[in-house]
Order: structure tokens, then sequence, then C-alpha cells
């Protein structure tokens, strides 16, 4: 696993977040240079949006107390922990800090691009998938979907109310992943399955299967 420090957050990214990214990325039909290298841009984009993301979480946590924060990027995404309690609003700010730090630099990176050009191939490849990432991925983890940031808002935003937000996630979990499996994205659509699915167990008190969040 790949571990370093990034404005003093430690940050490991597990081997099974390269895999994922480069099956979402069309590894099997990489099959020539280009290919190879398109592949190449659209996993370090990747893996510095999410990083990004999960800065603007980590950030959002210290500024509440959080005395340690760490960040972890596995095979489903990536998640900043800490021990600290927040409260309802700031919870609410935590979970929208990460979605809204990947927008703007997706924005940003695309309006300074925009002045390169295409020259170069690679970082044409790169820019390219980054701000497909950080545009599109993150308004996706905004869907009132537990354990998405959207879900994490939802939640806190209902307080009291669990059970709906859970129907809530479960629903919308439910048909974005049938829109993904309609459209061949297997992988897409059995991660979806697999958050209704613990929704719906968490739902009914049962053990669930961990995949993170935040």
């Amino acid at each position: 696993m790949l571990r370093f420090q990034l404005f003093d957050f430690p940050i490991v990214v597990h081997w099974m977040f390269w895999v994922t990214m480069a099956i979402l990325g069309g590894a099997e039909n990489a099959n020539t240079p280009r290919g190879v290298q398109a592949l190449i841009g659209w996993v370090l984009a990747g893996f510095v949006s999410i990083v990004i993301h999960e800065l603007g979480h980590a950030f959002a946590m210290r500024r509440f107390g959080a005395k340690r924060v760490d960040i972890l990027l596995y095979g489903f995404g990536g998640l900043a922990r800490c021990s600290q309690w927040f409260s309802r609003w700031e919870d609410i700010i935590v979970s929208t800090a990460g979605p809204a730090v990947q927008i703007a630099a997706g924005l940003v990176f695309h309006l300074l691009f925009a002045k390169v050009g295409r020259s170069n191939a690679f970082l044409f490849s790169f820019a390219d998938s980054f701000y497909y990432v950080s545009i599109w991925w993150a308004l996706l983890n905004l869907l009132p979907i537990i354990p998405l940031d959207g879900g994490h808002i939802c939640r806190a935003f209902l307080a009291n109310r669990k059970r709906t937000a859970l129907i809530i996630s479960i629903v919308c979990a439910v048909g974005i992943g049938i829109y993904f499996l309609q459209r061949g994205s297997m992988l897409s659509g059995l991660f979806f399955g697999m958050m209704a699915l613990n929704n719906w167990k968490e739902l009914q008190g049962e053990p669930q299967i961990p995949m993170g969040g935040r």
C-alpha cells in the first residue's frame, strides 16, 4: 500500500484503489500505446481528484476540532476518518466540503487547461479525465444515498428520522443501480446495489457489508 502525508494528514492508498480505477477506465481495452496512455491519465486524474475531495473533508474536520484525521483510498473511493463528534450542521458542512472542493478544483483546472490546448496528448487525457471525475463523480456523490456524502447530508438534515433517510437512500440506490446496469456498467451497478443492500440491512437491524463512506 502507498503511504504518504499531505498537509499533516496521513494518507494510505490501498492497491484495490488502483485496480478499481483501472477497470473503470477501461483497462480491458487499453491494448495500444495510445490506449495505455489514456488509461494512465485516467487513473492519475482520479487519484488526484479523489485526494482533493478527501482533503476537503479533512480540513473541515480539523476546522471543527478533530485532532487527528487520516485519509484512506480504497476499492470504492475514499474515506476521511476521525474520532471527533460533530453537531448536525457541522456534519452537513463536513460532508459538503469534499464535493465542493472537488468541483471547484475541476472547474479551475478546466479553465486553466483551456488556455493550453491539445498540444500534449497525455496532458489532454489527464485534464479531460480530471474534469470528468471532479465534476460528475462529485455530483453523483451528492445523491442522497448512504454512505455517499449526499446520504450523510440527508441523514443529518432529517436528524431523528433515520428510517426516512434510509428509505430515500434505498430507493435512490436501486434506481441509479438499474440505470448503470442498463448502460452496461456492471461495476457501477453492483456498487449501488451493494449500497441499497446495506441500507436495507441497516433498516432491518442486520450486520452490513463494510463500505466506508465520507
